[in-house]
């Protein structure tokens, strides 16, 4: 069904070339819709928005030259199009996208998911005016520049087609295995694609404790710590899970037993 009285000019933008023809080749089907850009980084993007002035963009994240919010920053104050965000994963992502984006899409998706977004996006293009438009690009930055907002609810396992979504109230260990991670659940454990690096930026710091350099726990899990040898204690977890806490991290001991 059409519609707009037009097709709706599209801008595609991903420096991924099988991300850009998948969504190019979904497009296809769709007679109300004229891409009429496929751009390869985020300053080609922003220069494509401003020039071609499209109705809607799939706006990857992470990208040369400009970011997807960079993107945003670059055109706002000119030209706002409807945007679709296309994100493997990105800590800020889910919660500000789920607050003021049209829609993302969450690498793998599915054509079916895909639809769902376009068909978000085309009713959003039928009711918009300006001012809605630049409200929402606007609330997107303050929800990524707001400290409050830095620290996730939830990670993301993905396990070949499959995402899951785990509470980080429901984890009580975080294990480190190379590049990846074990999460320890109270309803079983996952592996997922984060660094501790990565885990110290997005888990809030006064519940999430690295006590060894393979483990990080849930605070609030922790029944009793013992004393062991040359400084090191263990940590006993609901569930009776022990971990050592190496001398290594003792500020982490004071975390523990300090109240919030």
């Amino acid at each position: 069904m059409k519609i707009t009285s037009r097709k709706i000019k599209t801008i595609i933008s991903d420096d991924e070339p099988a991300a850009r023809e998948s969504i190019q080749a979904l497009l296809k089907s769709c007679d109300d819709v004229d891409v009429v850009a496929i751009c390869k980084d985020g300053k080609e993007t922003a220069e494509a928005i401003l020039e071609l002035k499209p109705d809607l963009v799939f706006l990857d994240i992470q990208m040369p030259e400009l970011n997807g919010f960079d993107v945003l920053e670059t055109v706002k104050d000119s030209f706002i199009p409807a945007f679709i965000f296309v994100t493997a994963f990105d800590r800020y992502a889910i919660k500000a996208f789920e607050k003021s984006a049209i829609d993302y899409l969450l690498k793998p998706y599915d054509d079916e998911r895909f639809y769902q977004s376009l068909e978000k996006a085309k009713q959003w293009i039928q009711a918009r005016n300006r001012h809605e438009q630049f409200n929402r690009v606007e609330s997107v930055l303050a929800a990524l520049e707001t400290p409050a907002e830095k620290y996730v609810k939830r990670l993301i396992s993905k396990h070949q087609s499959q995402i899951t979504l785990i509470p980080v109230d429901t984890i009580f260990a975080i294990e480190s295995e190379g590049n990846f991670v074990k999460v320890h659940m109270t309803s079983g454990t996952k592996t997922a694609n984060y660094t501790f690096k990565q885990l110290s930026e997005i888990l809030d710091p006064k519940t999430f404790v690295r006590i060894h350099k393979s483990h990080i726990i849930n605070r609030d899990f922790v029944e009793k710590v013992e004393p062991y040898f040359h400084g090191d204690h263990f940590v006993f977890l609901r569930g009776g899970t022990k971990i050592k806490l190496s001398r290594n991290y003792k500020e982490a001991l004071e975390t523990i037993l300090n109240q919030y």
